[in-house]
């Protein structure tokens, strides 16, 4: 008894005892519960700063944060910010409380606060998100530049036409044809882009066809377009996953452009039929009609020629001349305009030729065009244009130019030409002679811009690339066919092999080969006259191995230029017959993306110049290149070698230079070889172009000439040299140097022997570097490094000051610098001495470094005149950028800081809690390129630009002058006590009408007029009618100051600030806000796309009351562009707009409406509204698709005593809405009365069965099926299920006048629906 009366004690003491010492911890333990907090804290902010990195990263490669990486993010937020309101409840509490119950009320916040502890606890270990990002789709057609597009009389018909046809469900297929270079292309791509702007297609994808019609190619173009990866081996296997991608999308616009024959779509995942028919659709562009017809276009569109006023106009445009000027020149600009018969490209060469020539050279052009022999092989209207570009071509007087041209012809259509191939090419034939390198490079590239400025050759995206229009490289083939010595055979559309033996061979200049269908085997080609050949592989489509027993140099001796290519990702074993030792004659050498083996035969070649080795894998480089005397660049960027030593071989080439080294990986012993060839070469006397590398320098680093970039490279292996390629480097890199050097300026540069040539220095991970230039002792910068512009520093955990010694000696490094980037380097104090002089600063980032209070004294600023980009970031020291006051300091005279820093452009300040402003007031004046600026977590800055102290600075000499006119960005974030953009007293104005994007949040000090100032577009509506601004995107957070966006202007209370130019507005977190809109007196917002409003309490109106404007009978159209409305926790918000302001959302697409305790209706139908009193009122919303409503315990209806009409609607989504309304689950869609005779007439008519699925929505359809497969169970057979979807389309026909007649629901027809359809399976 006893045992049992102890158990159920310690049982009783068990359960009462543990919680009461649990709850007495709330009292007892508070520095415990407060500590354990803020250590929590700590750790989920280092989490979330080391989130938000990966963020950043991940967005500089272009990518999308994933939405559960976002939500974390945004709960770490919404906690953070909890957490500091109940400690500072519990400060509050704890210091001053007075009243009732103060323990109780301190025991309720900490028994919050160790909740909110756990919650932290939990929330951290989530941080680890995968996936966490993906790369963002392509802009695809969007990323082509309208700039040259201009609407005439014609192409305006046909751009209406165009657009008309796309909006029509029964045609799925359109034709555009007309010659070459009538503007086919460009029209195309402009109705895209238009359609794809009007949401006319989910997706809208342009490819280029050609004459090759290349497979592989296209559906690699389509799959970046999507945004998709194709990992299967077979063209078919390729077309089918993209045709599963593109099934995704339900309305596709797909461009096919300049297609020469009939072309299967399927081979590139287009399949059309009866399901996608209207939705996709396929626009063509060829030159042939009958390509039309084959491709069996519904609609054929023919784009004729310009008109002679059209044509003149175009002319004018290009040539820059006036009507005026063409009849001084007695009429020769018109008639040269007329010569090029309406032909846009024709028109736009000649133009482009003859702009800004002398008078006779116009005459000497018009006696060429009447003269220009006829293009006997083509049609007239081709004849004339080809004749006005052969013109263009003789105009070029220039023979690298002409060589060029011809030698452009010989790529694919639509290629993009790697000007580092032409230069090759040209030297293999001879341009430049016996002259130096650079000197041929010159020549070339003079050549390249003779063309480019003709219109014969056009700019690629790729800025190293040049192309060439189709209809220009018909010009080009047609010359050189006709020419006597320089005949271009081009092989697109048979295997080489089949020429092999035409006689014909042995006349031509060139050939070039691009038949991807075959192994490129060729016999003896017997071309004593070829002198280039160009072979093009693609192992994708033949195979991983060649074995070339038919292939054979003979009876081509005299070959200069042999090139053998190999565009696909994976080396080919390639084995080069021996007779490659006959071509002693070539001189540039290109065998890229093949694996060779043995290539001794290279020293066989002697008069080689140029050879090209990029991507290769062979044994080794011969020893014997350095008998090769005429070798004047050798290109080894990615190759691999197989034997893993360096025999000294490129020492060897005596007359190189140029050399480029890359390896293609990491592999240690690659590494290893490049240091080696570093010392080897420095002995090479005319080297003087180079680019030497190991795979971790940044790419657009490497491009660089003379760069050299090393890792754990000794500098003292070069102690004992003669000579070394540092000597002459200009760009240099350096990863963890050891070698004994304390700092570059004596030590490095004494080691090396003098670095006269260096502009840039980049220095990583160099511990032992402890000082970039030490002149203690006797010597000067200028004398060592005296054309010294760029140095970026990062993690250099040793290095302690830039400079030291005489300020006068070091001065000099100052004087010329252009770049200075130091990234995280501890130990380092940032100091620019009052007497240096940065008057060719460009760009200065500091980021993780000791800056100490000040940055620049106010002399060292007044030089910043080139200064463009300032960034600094995590200088917890900084108070002042420019130093304030005082003439000890080196003030300058007031009048000249008005254009101090005139070419800034971006500042970026970043995490430095001590500053108190960015610049003086006085010194923004002369900002005026300034475009971009972004001020994060300066918890001690209160004006961005502060009070200016010098005694001739006045407040009125700001008065109606305009401030930072060209700003385009304003960000401000985690600004506690920030108040304003300047002191009250300056009264300035500031930018609206180039301003696109205003951020500000947790700004709690913030005046709100500051940012009616900022987005203000003007004062009076005429004006802003005239000159609208830029689109304008709004982000306000957490700014419990902000009560409305309808600000007034202090000086005239009557006028509300213009919102004229916003165009997405996003609000959250603003305590106090009662109302987005006042419409009393601004009464439109014409650009407002996007609402987006989450976290505020207070808010009650989204468009404040006045809705005696709305019901006017011509009220204005307040929201004209309104698609998107989304409101979250929103607690006294009811509803969001007046019924009577459904007339003013034309656009509005989607409705989102989470948690918000007292939200009733969407639109509000309250007693005033005299126009929607009547019975049957119908609100139509004719773009509504997606309505989305949960967690709305108050949620009643849409709109109380009215019907929706949406015909879009595809989607509603209602959760958690419990006093919802019946009807609500009955939304009607009104249909056109159809009679049953007729229907029932025409109840097999497939055309009606169509027209009637368009216009039932997803929301009815879905609906009405689970309902009939409750009821009908035939899930077991799929012809029934076929059959059954077939039934219930057909029966719709019948019974739509129900809906009219009874006025009953959507349930009641499916309903209908359901019993018809039972008794018909019943009787099947």
């Amino acid at each position: 008894m006893a045992d049992i009366v102890i158990t159920t004690v310690a049982k009783v003491s068990e359960y009462i005892i543990g919680p009461v010492i649990r709850e007495g911890k709330y009292f007892l333990c508070v520095g415990k519960i407060i500590k354990d907090i803020e250590n929590e804290i700590n750790e989920l902010i280092f989490e979330r700063d080391n989130l938000l990195d990966r963020v950043e990263q991940a967005k500089q490669r272009t990518e999308i944060i994933e939405k559960p990486v976002e939500k974390w993010l945004h709960d770490v937020q919404s906690l953070l910010e909890e957490v500091e309101e109940l400690e500072q409840r519990m400060r509050a509490n704890t210091s001053c409380f007075r009243g009732e119950f103060p323990a109780w009320r301190r025991y309720r916040i900490r028994r919050k606060m160790v909740k909110k502890g756990e919650a932290l606890g939990k929330l951290r270990c989530k941080s680890d998100i995968q996936p966490f990002s993906h790369y963002a789709p392509l802009p695809g057609i969007q990323y082509q530049s309208s700039e040259n597009f201009t609407y005439f009389q014609s192409t305006k018909a046909a751009y209406n036409q165009l657009l008309e046809l796309l909006n029509d469900d029964c045609i799925y297929m359109i034709g555009v044809y007309g010659m070459g270079g009538c503007g086919k292309t460009t029209l195309v791509t402009e109705v895209g882009k238009k359609a794809q702007e009007s949401n006319m297609f989910d997706k809208v994808i342009s490819i280029t066809v050609s004459q090759t019609q290349n497979i592989r190619d296209i559906q690699g173009k389509m799959a970046d377009m999507l945004n998709l990866k194709l990992k299967e081996e077979s063209e078919e296997g390729r077309a089918q996953r993209l045709w599963l991608s593109l099934k995704e999308n339900k309305r596709i616009l797909v461009i096919i452009d300049d297609l020469w024959k009939e072309f299967n779509l399927m081979n590139i995942g287009i399949h059309i039929d009866n399901v996608n028919k209207g939705a996709w659709k396929i626009l063509v562009t060829t030159r042939n009609q009958q390509v039309c017809t084959l491709m069996d276009c519904q609609k054929n569109i023919h784009l004729a020629l310009l008109s002679k006023d059209e044509s003149w106009t175009l002319f004018q445009k290009h040539a820059k001349i006036t009507d005026k000027f063409s009849k001084s020149m007695d009429g020769v600009p018109r008639e040269l305009c007329d010569k090029c018969k309406g032909l846009p490209l024709a028109i736009v060469t000649m133009a482009s030729c003859l702009k800004g020539k002398h008078k006779s050279e116009w005459d000497v052009a018009l006696h060429k065009m009447r003269n220009s022999s006829a293009f006997d092989d083509h049609d007239e209207g081709v004849r004339n244009a080809l004749s006005c570009l052969e013109l263009s071509y003789k105009y070029l007087q220039n023979k690298e130019a002409e060589l060029l041209f011809l030698l452009c012809s010989m790529f694919p259509e639509d290629c993009n030409i790697s000007i580092d191939d032409l230069i090759l090419y040209a030297i293999g034939l001879g341009v430049g002679g016996r002259s130096p390198l650079k000197l041929s490079r010159s020549l070339v590239q003079v050549g390249i811009n003779k063309l480019l400025e003709s219109c014969l050759l056009m700019p690629a995206k790729d800025m190293q690339c040049v192309k060439m229009h189709d209809l220009v490289r018909e010009v080009a083939i047609w010359i050189a066919k006709r020419s006597g010595n320089q005949k271009i055979l081009l092989n697109v559309d048979k295997p080489l092999n089949t020429l092999a033996g035409d006689d014909s061979m042995q006349n031509y200049f060139a050939v070039s080969s691009w038949w991807h269908n075959e192994i490129p085997i060729i016999g003896s080609l017997q071309a004593a006259n070829l002198e280039m050949l160009l072979l093009h592989i693609n192992t994708s489509i033949s195979q991983s191995s060649f074995v070339l027993s038919n292939l054979t140099f003979e009876g081509i001796e005299g070959l200069k230029v042999f090139s053998l290519t190999n565009d696909s990702n994976s080396e080919v074993l390639f084995s080069l017959p021996p007779s490659i030792q006959m071509l002693t004659n070539v001189r540039t050498l290109r065998l890229n993306g093949l694996k060779l083996g043995n290539i001794s035969f290279i020293a066989s070649l002697t008069r080689l110049e140029v050879l090209d080795l990029r991507h290769c894998d062979f044994n080794e480089l011969p020893c014997e290149i350095g008998s090769l005397t005429r070798l004047k660049l050798l290109d080894l960027s990615r190759c691999h070698f197989y034997q893993q030593t360096y025999n000294g071989a490129v020492g060897r080439c005596s007359q190189l230079e140029a050399l480029y080294v890359l390896p293609r990986n990491t592999v240690q012993f690659v590494l290893e070889i490049i240091p080696e060839i570093v010392v080897d070469i420095g002995c090479l006397s005319k080297l003087q172009c180079f680019s030497i590398h190991d795979s971790l320098v940044l790419p657009y680093f490497s491009k660089r000439t003379r760069s050299l970039g090393l890792r754990d490279f000794n500098i003292s292996t070069l102690r004992e040299s003669k000579g070394n390629i540092l000597q002459i480097s200009e760009n240099v890199a350096f990863t963890r140097l050891h070698g004994g050097c304390k700092n570059i300026i004596p030590d490095m540069v004494e080691v090396v022997g003098g670095m006269n040539d260096l502009t840039s220095l980049w220095l990583d991970e160099c511990p032992e570097i402890e000082c970039i230039f030490d002149i203690t002792s006797n010597g000067k910068i200028d004398d060592l490094i005296p054309k010294f512009v760029e140095l970026r520093l990062r993690f250099m955990d040793n290095l302690t000051v830039l400079c030291q010694g005489p300020i006068l000696q070091v001065q000099c490094f100052f004087d010329k610098l252009e770049e200075l980037v130091i990234y995280h380097c501890k130990n380092l104090r940032i100091t620019f001495p009052r007497e240096c002089n940065l008057q060719n600063l460009k760009i200065l980032s500091l980021e993780y470094c000791k800056s100490g209070e000040v940055l620049f004294p106010k002399s060292v600023a007044q030089s910043l005149q080139q200064l463009e980009q300032l960034k600094i970031r995590n200088c917890h020291e900084l108070k002042l950028i420019i130093a304030a006051g005082g003439r000890e300091h080196g003030c300058c005279n007031p009048t000249s800081t008005h254009f101090l820093m005139s070419s800034l452009r971006e500042v970026t300040i970043l995490d430095c809690p001590m500053l108190e402003s960015i610049f003086p007031i006085c010194y923004v004046e002369g900002l005026a390129e300034l475009k971009r600026i972004h001020i994060a977590k300066g918890h001690e800055l209160k004006y961005i630009f502060g009070e200016c102290d010098h005694e001739h600075h006045s407040s009125h000499q700001y008065l109606n002058h305009t401030m930072l006119s060209q700003l385009e960005v304003l960000k401000l974030s985690s600004l506690d006590n920030l108040i304003g953009m300047c002191p009250e007293y300056c009264h300035a104005k500031w930018p609206s009408h180039s301003l696109r994007d205003l951020v500000v949040e947790d700004c709690p000090k913030l005046d709100m007029s500051w940012i009616a100032l900022m987005i203000r577009s003007g004062h009076s509506q005429h004006r802003l009618n005239e000159n609208l601004p830029l689109k304008l995107e709004l982000y306000l957070h957490v700014l419990p100051q902000l009560k409305s966006i309808s600000w007034q202007d202090p000086t005239a209370p009557r006028q509300i600030w213009s919102l004229q130019c916003l165009q997405y507005l996003k609000v959250g977190d603003c305590e106090n806000l009662k109302s987005l809109f006042s419409m009393k007196e601004s009464r439109s917002l014409p650009e407002l796309m996007s609402i987006s409003i989450y976290n505020s309490q207070e808010l009650e109106h989204i468009v404040a009351e006045n809705e005696e404007l709305v019901q006017q009978p011509n009220a204005e159209v307040y929201f004209p562009k309104l698609a998107h409305v989304e409101v979250k926790r929103c607690n006294k918000l009811k509803s969001l707009f007046p019924v009577a302001m459904v007339k003013m959302l034309p656009q509005l697409s989607t409705l989102h409406i989470f948690d918000a305790t007292q939200f009733e209706e969407v639109f509000r139908n309250g007693g005033g509204d005299r126009t929607v009193n009547e019975m049957e009122v119908v609100l139509i919303l004719p773009n509504l698709t997606e309505i989305t409503l949960n967690f709305l315990p108050s949620f009643v209806h849409i709109c109380q005593g009215c019907k929706l009409q949406a015909v879009k609607l595809q989607q509603i989504n209602i959760y958690e809405c419990p006093k919802i309304a019946p009807s609500v689950k009955e939304i009607q869609v009104c249909y056109s009365h159809i009679e049953t005779g007729s229907a029932m007439e025409e109840i097999g008519n497939r055309e009606i069965v169509t027209r009637f699925l368009q216009r039932v929505t997803i929301f009815q359809a879905v609906s009405m099926v689970f309902r009939v497969l409750n009821r009908v169970t035939i899930l077991g057979k799929r012809d029934t299920i076929f059959k059954l979807a077939e039934y219930v389309f057909r029966i719709r026909l019948v019974v739509p006048w129900v809906v009219r007649t009874n006025r009953v629901t959507i349930w009641t027809v499916a309903d209908c629906y359901v019993s018809v359809l039972v008794q018909i399976l019943k009787r099947a």
